[in-house]
């Protein structure tokens, strides 16, 4: 008749140790081993220059009712409809932007654009980034659905304007 022996306490408590040592040096290479596998890379996708009316006192939220405008970059370009709004809303010292605004192409294709992002001074400046969504039914432009953008505002005189960037 055979029995296995468990191991002594003594034993025990050994090879606890031996686990626990090597589970913390195998996290802590996992920790300090952490980089990116590749940088994040970009190309310029349009400019977006919209023309909006004076903001509606809305409490925290103001609304920024967007009028017309337009859009273009090496692919694509167009017009901006009426009907669209930014809302605007103050948040812990920053602002939050919520856009959502339709698109014409100059081949008559529509896209809904809608974006959120974030607007805030510091010591660098004024930060103001965006993240837009695409949405069409078109074939030619389908794919804007399932692809991401960011954008950065840029100062052109009476408009609100940004630069929109692919990521690759």
């Amino acid at each position: 008749m055979s029995y296995q022996q468990s191991p002594s306490r003594r034993a025990f408590t050994r090879l606890s140790a031996i686990a626990l040592t090597a589970a913390s040096v195998t996290f802590s290479q996992a920790a300090s081993a952490q980089s990116p596998a590749s940088d994040l890379e970009s190309e310029f996708f349009l400019e977006l220059l919209l023309d909006v009316d004076p903001q509606l006192d809305a409490g925290p939220t103001s609304i920024a009712p967007v009028t017309g405008g337009t859009f273009g970059g090496p692919a694509i370009q167009g017009i901006v409809h009426p009907g669209g709004a930014d809302w605007i809303t103050q948040v812990a010292g920053h602002s939050s932007l919520d856009v959502r605004i339709t698109l014409e192409t100059d081949d008559g294709e529509l896209i809904y654009m809608s974006y959120t992002g974030i607007v805030s001074a510091g010591a660098g400046g004024l930060y103001w980034r965006v993240r837009p969504i695409f949405h069409t039914a078109s074939e030619k432009y389908d794919w804007l659905n399932h692809t991401v953008f960011i954008g950065k505002n840029k100062q052109v005189p009476g408009k609100v304007a940004y630069d929109i960037f692919r990521i690759l």
